[in-house]
């Protein structure tokens, strides 16, 4: 059995252990926290700050067959980073390219100075602008800016400069992946995003019928950017539907979360075997065949509280305790939750797949009916925008 272990269980951490699991791959997560949600998601857990690792740990990682971060604390990624140079740690981590990804001003730079689509940043563009945060990931500290007086008072009380204000794009967004090294890339399923009211990711759906010529385009901007930054791993590429043009959000070099489970119920790629076949000498991990057919599929978090049923981004399962997964649950295909009879409130990553758009909405729909008839109460269904 391959042996994998995966440092960090929260957000992606537990999707890299679905995976996983899925893959049939022995996994252990080590965390410094001693509850973190992936936690009934591997085979075995170590609570243990990596930093101060000791010769046990250290034949942890060197028994494994790769070892993967699922966190972004810089003083732990140096740690495992001299383990790999010092220790022969077959880690999947690539440091440049992750500084790169990991400041949204430097990248953006990067990709300006090579002629890629981005957003146009302060004071270039128009009204709205959005302001997020250079150096921190997904939806935390975003802020619409909607006048010329909400981006005064924006730029009077802002501490440092570590921000990017860039116009805000109101098209449909999409994510893809890439995984290889520079002149061996791979690309996988497109994928299209819906945000919450927070400008988190709240569902994510398969794309069977992504039109071809903006595939086509979406592809060629990814293997791009993988040559751009060098990649040696797994890099997440977000994108905006501006009017044709596919203009880049951000890019993210580390296992990404939603777009990856989506992926695999939509085609049957397991980015953890990819990883495995393409970072393990002789990895006997046969390259999954893309199916003919790719289905529909849709992941969404919801929360259940107070008469509603809120559909929201991942940051509601950041802090479900007793997380678990569940077949057929209220209909969906699976879901990761932490429901319980007794709970009054929980919450719950449903996956649903369907043979065509309509279908997956009707279950959907029925998902959301079954959940009342669980609860035993009447419940609101709230989907809220941007």
């Amino acid at each position: 059995m391959k042996k994998v272990v995966i440092v960090g269980g929260r957000l992606q951490g537990l999707e890299t252990l679905y995976l996983a699991g899925k893959a049939g791959m022995y996994t252990t997560l080590i965390d410094k926290d001693p509850a973190p949600i992936g936690q009934n998601f591997c085979n075995r857990f170590i609570y243990q700050d990596v930093i101060q690792y000791n010769r046990a740990l250290l034949s942890v990682f060197q028994e494994a067959d790769f070892v993967l971060p699922a966190l972004e604390n810089d003083e732990a990624l140096d740690v495992l980073l001299s383990l790999k140079e010092n220790y022969g740690v077959n880690l999947i981590y690539d440091p440049a390219a992750y500084a790169i990804s990991s400041s949204k001003a430097r990248s953006d730079q990067i990709m300006s100075a090579a002629g890629i689509p981005v957003p146009l940043h302060y004071p270039s563009g128009k009204m709205p602008y959005i302001a997020k945060p250079s150096s921190l990931s997904g939806s935390e500290g975003v802020v619409r800016l909607d006048s010329q007086s909400e981006l005064a008072a924006f730029l009077n009380r802002r501490e440092g400069d570590d921000w990017v204000i860039e116009e805000y794009l109101t098209g449909p967004s999409y994510s893809i992946e890439i995984i290889g090294v520079p002149g061996n890339y791979r690309v996988y399923h497109i994928t299209e995003l819906f945000m919450d009211q927070f400008y988190d990711c709240k569902r994510v759906f398969s794309c069977p019928d992504f039109p071809s010529e903006l595939k086509g385009q979406f592809e060629a901007l990814a293997f791009r950017l993988g040559e751009l930054v060098q990649l040696h791993g797994i890099m997440d590429v977000e994108v905006i539907d501006d009017n044709g043009i596919l203009k880049v959000l951000e890019i993210d070099v580390r296992h990404p979360s939603q777009t990856p489970i989506t992926i695999y119920h939509a085609t049957g790629v397991n980015f953890m075997a990819e990883l495995h076949r393409y970072f393990c000498p002789g990895s006997d991990f046969a390259l999954p065949e893309q199916e003919e057919r790719e289905i529909y599929v849709s992941l969404e978090q919801l929360e259940v509280k107070d008469g509603y049923i809120d559909i929201l981004g991942e940051h509601v399962l950041t802090k479900a305790q007793g997380l678990y997964l569940s077949p057929d649950f209220c209909g969906a295909d699976e879901a990761i939750t932490n429901y319980q009879p007794d709970k009054s409130s929980w919450v719950a990553a449903v996956i649903c797949k369907a043979d065509s758009a309509a279908d997956l909405e009707r279950k959907r729909q029925r998902v959301f009916k079954n959940i009342e008839t669980l609860s035993g109460m009447a419940l609101v269904v709230r989907d809220l925008l941007p």
